[in-house]
């Protein structure tokens, strides 16, 4: 007997390794698994929305009062630490001293408040209402302050009887002064 109790010895030294690895190897199989983490971009404060606009208007006066400025944003948002607006489908409208009023109109753009700036981009349009011209730029920076904008983009100025294109424009909103900076060709109609 004491010869079968040291021969069952090595066989249960076995069977108890092999029962405690496949017992290692079902927790390892179960509770390795946990949830599989994806790896992913990391969050900044720059790719967090801080807020949201829909349907925003913003208007600014002169010292006297009078409405010199009117904004509207279809939609926009800003970011955490960033102090701009993003947005979308814009107008901006400004009188001039004669009464005649600017308006110039954009798919995206940005506005910095903290600098009384305004910059549209993409399909900018900027018309005079109470005459027949209109002038298209790739974009255009409003300095809300001075009540001007300044582009060193591609003009074209149309009319009822020319067609200009121009590279830049410095435009004052209150005098109604435009100036083409440069490469300046004005095509008239026959």
């Amino acid at each position: 007997m004491a010869k079968s109790s040291s021969g069952l010895r090595p066989v249960k030294l076995t069977f108890s390794s092999l029962l405690l690895m496949a017992v290692a190897i079902f927790f390892w199989i179960t509770l390795g698994r946990g949830d599989e983490v994806v790896p992913s971009a990391p969050l900044t404060s720059a790719s967090v929305a801080d807020s949201y606009l829909e349907r925003a208007e913003r208007w600014s006066y002169d010292p006297s009062g009078m409405r010199i400025q009117y904004l509207t944003i279809g939609s926009g948002k800003t970011y955490i630490n960033d102090p701009v607006t993003y947005a979308e489908d814009l107008t901006f409208w400004s009188p001039d001293n004669s009464g005649s009023h600017w308006q110039m109109t954009a798919t995206e753009g940005q506005l910095y408040t903290e600098i009384k700036e305004l910059l549209l981009l993409k399909g900018v349009e900027i018309k005079q209402l109470e005459r027949n011209a209109s002038m298209q730029t790739a974009h255009i920076r409003l300095l809300l302050n001075e009540n001007r904008a300044i582009t060193d983009a591609k003009v074209q100025l149309f009319t009822a009887n020319s067609t200009t294109t121009a590279t830049g424009l410095d435009l004052d909103l209150t005098s109604s002064e435009a100036t083409l900076l440069k490469e300046v060709e004005t095509r008239y109609a026959k």
